[in-house]
């Protein structure tokens, strides 16, 4: 698979809305595809904000495309949060500028970015947001393959382009899926009563797909971290895939993943 294949997949899904809801660093778009009812209670499901977890694009655009006839709920998905990231890892960097063939050759120490996790600035998306920003404990402070938070908190135009879409949704719940480990993160920065709704849905949700839960510790700033903290709803991360796989993981898994996670929307659903 290449970018463009992807690409197309995003844009080709019939009986959805498409829309951008901003640009990457390399200004490519972020699309948003939307099925179900305006009206109604809105689901966030989000993947592909770390590059070389490809496979969790795929697994969003299947789902979206099995619920396409949904009429009760407002569903949201963001099938491709770093577009220059994800092109970087499936494609290599002959795209871009030689100046920036040099400066992310630099970054990465060496040409196979096959492992790239970060944006297309070195940064890795998913320890940029504003939600204890810069406290995880893998967190690194220069420009890198994965793991460095950026110079400040939201710095990064993809981040930016999220909160932005997030703060007019007025969601109820969110899903961010990743690879792999088959594990379901949740309950960020949630106490009491808030905490134990949340691992009541995560547990339902491993009852699903028969991944363990875990709740979130030694991380921060990411997209769930974000949505837990500041807007007080219940997100939850997805790691698709098992462990003994390797990075990245390969179309020939997507069907397997996507059993085990089909009817993730159902069951979110039943606590609405």
């Amino acid at each position: 698979m290449n970018f463009e294949s992807l690409h197309k997949k995003i844009i080709q899904t019939k009986n959805a809305k498409l829309f951008e809801i901003g640009r990457s660093f390399f200004s490519q778009s972020i699309y948003c595809l939307f099925v179900g009812n305006p009206n109604g209670e809105k689901i966030l499901l989000s993947a592909g904000i770390h590059a070389r977890e490809y496979i969790s694009s795929l697994f969003l655009l299947k789902l979206a495309y099995s619920m396409v006839e949904e009429k009760k709920l407002g569903i949201y998905f963001l099938p491709l949060l770093n577009p220059d990231g994800v092109r970087i890892a499936l494609d290599g960097i002959s795209w871009l500028e030689k100046k920036e063939q040099e400066r992310l050759t630099k970054i990465n120490k060496g040409n196979d970015f096959s492992l790239w996790k970060a944006n297309g600035r070195g940064v890795d998306l998913n320890v940029n947001f504003d939600a204890l920003w810069g406290q995880g404990k893998f967190n690194i402070r220069q420009p890198s393959s994965q793991n460095y938070i950026g110079p400040f908190a939201n710095s990064e135009p993809e981040t930016q382009s999220i909160l932005r879409f997030l703060k007019e949704l007025n969601l109820e719940i969110s899903l961010s899926f990743h690879s792999k480990g088959e594990v379901i993160y949740y309950g960020f920065e949630k106490y009491g009563k808030n905490l134990k709704n949340d691992k009541k849905i995560a547990k339902a949700l491993s009852k699903g797909n028969g991944y363990k839960i875990v709740k979130t510790k030694n991380s921060a700033g990411g997209l769930s971290d974000w949505i837990n903290l500041k807007l007080k709803k219940s997100a939850f991360t997805i790691e698709l895939g098992e462990e003994s796989l390797t990075h990245p993981i390969g179309e020939k898994y997507l069907n397997g993943i996507y059993e085990k996670n089909k009817n993730c929307i159902q069951i979110i659903s039943k606590f609405l």
